[in-house]
């Protein structure tokens, strides 16, 4: 894959986007969390080559998606992997079984699994086909013909949503139900926004309590998988307590004593994982890329809401970023490439919209000053043309993008790490 992608890379010519290394925010952010790794690994040299995969995805993503085509080919082909292995799952159901799901479905008690490494566990499947729902949405739905919105959409959706059902997994019917309010809420009129909004905590959460197992929300705490997981939770918690930088990436392992027996307990979050292993400030380097993420897609609607495919990358994208962050309190999806790979794609979303505003930038200088225009020739940069009296609309209010850290991004990169240990230590306190 790595040596399509640079295949790919050295043969493209069709370039929208700004090119080279560290051009924005999501750039910098990556690689402060990858030395940020290294340095407190206990193994400076030994993480540094184990963890620039990672960082080698991010880069190559970013440099592959470089115009929208691409971008929007990428939210495609991601939605139907997911798809994908929706219908995989499913046939298992019917006998079709590819990966020997029966046996893994029969030891989580008839909660459809795969036998693949990764969704090998109700949960984690449940957690990567509900997002199918949305997506579909936006990808074939919104904005689309009728054969998007009367077969596509439903056929996709319904599979994705069946799926889902047969897992029986709690969090992910959440995350199902706040993305499908999202899709309902976002970028919509105001009195639209307030329906949803009243529908979803009146028939929506009425409508979760019938779904399998959701009776148990009711008292958590009587539920054993639960108890487990708040042990080990307690002992991450005093990590981050005692020390700052965790006991290294991937060392933290979690012991509960069950029926006299010690045992492993895996902490089901994200945020919790790299709390025992990274630290606090561990928290802070793994969530300011996705708040990155998050600002970028958001301030660059003003670039893409007049173009229908652009704007569905966008709400695509943003759509991956929250449901990655809400599943991160019921999965470990912490050191997966689906985490780079969902920034690398908001980055490169922020690269067109900055070379969409440089060349704008280039066009208003050209028009005040033709004769330093033709003297630098800078006829060939400046393409696409820009739209000038809709950016001049944009510019009129001050509102630029930007390719740095900031403040802003590190007083919010500090909120949300105090906003999961708020949340952690409420659970602990609570459940």
């Amino acid at each position: 894959m790595i040596l399509m992608w640079i295949i790919s890379f050295a043969i493209n010519r069709n370039r929208q986007g700004s090119g080279g290394i560290l051009k924005t925010p999501h750039d910098w952010a990556i690689l402060a969390y990858y030395f940020y790794v290294s340095w407190y690994s206990g193994d400076f040299n030994g993480t540094l080559k184990a963890f620039l995969p990672y960082v080698v995805f991010y880069g190559f993503t970013v440099h592959s998606l470089t115009n929208w085509e691409r971008v929007l080919g990428y939210i495609k082909a991601w939605n139907w992997m997911l798809v994908g292995v929706a219908a995989m799952a499913v046939a298992s159901l019917y006998g079709l079984d590819l990966t020997n799901a029966g046996e893994v479905t029969m030891f989580f008690d008839g909660r459809l699994c795969l036998g693949t490494w990764m969704h090998n566990n109700p949960n984690a499947l449940a957690h990567s086909v509900i997002v199918a729902m949305p997506l579909s949405y936006v990808i074939y739905f919104w904005r689309k013909g009728a054969t998007g919105r009367l077969i596509l959409f439903p056929a996709l959706a319904a599979l994705a949503c069946y799926c889902t059902y047969e897992t029986k997994s709690k969090g992910a019917f959440l995350v199902g139900g706040i993305l499908l309010v999202l899709i309902f809420v976002v970028g919509r009129p105001k009195s639209i926004q307030l329906l949803s909004i009243a529908m979803a905590a009146t028939i929506g959460v009425s409508a979760l309590s019938f779904l399998p197992r959701m009776e148990q929300m009711g008292n958590l705490r009587a539920d054993e998988g639960v108890q487990g997981r708040l042990m080990v939770w307690e002992m991450a918690r005093r990590v981050t307590e005692t020390k700052p930088g965790g006991e290294g990436w991937k060392q933290f392992v979690g012991f509960i004593i069950w029926e006299g027996q010690w045992e492993t307990k895996s902490t089901h979050s994200s945020y919790v994982q790299v709390g025992g292993d990274l630290g606090i400030n561990g928290i802070f380097f793994y969530l300011l890329p996705m708040w990155l993420a998050i600002r970028s897609l958001w301030i660059g609607a003003r670039f893409t809401r007049d173009d229908p495919d652009q704007e569905r990358c966008r709400r695509a994208a943003m759509l991956l970023v929250i449901s990655y962050l809400i599943s991160g309190w019921m999965i470990n999806r912490e050191y997966h490439t689906e985490y780079f790979l969902i920034v690398a794609l908001a980055a490169a979303i922020h690269r067109l919209n900055l070379a969409t505003e440089t060349a704008y930038l280039a066009q208003v200088a050209a028009a005040e000053n033709p004769e330093a225009l033709a003297e630098n020739k800078m006829e060939e940069d400046i393409s696409p043309p820009i739209a000038i009296p809709a950016m001049e609309a944009i510019y009129a209010k001050g509102k630029t993008l930007w390719n740095r850290i900031n403040l802003l991004d590190v007083g919010v990169g500090a909120a949300m790490t105090w906003a999961v240990l708020f949340t952690w230590d409420y659970v602990l306190a609570n459940l």
